[in-house]
């Protein structure tokens, strides 16, 4: 990527907003999974058709394997959400030089003239 590409930085720009938005969006999910109660879990399994044949104990062993699921799910999407963060701000600053860059190039050729 050349540092005056601006076209180019500002599309990977959408791009990696676009990334961190669908992030955002995985991580509220799995974050109102994870805070679901046992009782929650066990009607919303039973509407679908799931667990219908499986005593509460079954049902509390599922939801305990599940939560720790989620728990790394969440540390996974964290993480990959914190170096999108990073990534979208190297962006920004390469757009604002780039920015700059073409400015001082246009400023020079003005003087030159």
């Amino acid at each position: 990527m050349l540092g005056t590409d601006i076209r180019g930085i500002m599309a990977e720009e959408e791009e990696v907003q676009r990334r961190r938005q669908a992030l955002k969006s995985l991580l509220s999910m799995r974050s109102k999974q994870l805070r679901e109660s046992l009782d929650q879990r066990i009607k919303r399994a039973r509407t679908g058709g799931d667990w219908i044949q499986l005593s509460k104990e079954e049902c509390a062993t599922l939801h305990r394997q599940e939560k720790a699921h989620l728990k790394s799910q969440l540390e996974q999407l964290q993480h990959e959400d914190d170096r999108t963060r990073g990534k979208l701000t190297a962006l920004k600053r390469a757009k604002a030089r780039a920015q700059r860059i073409r400015a001082a190039e246009a400023a020079s050729g003005r003087k030159r003239r």
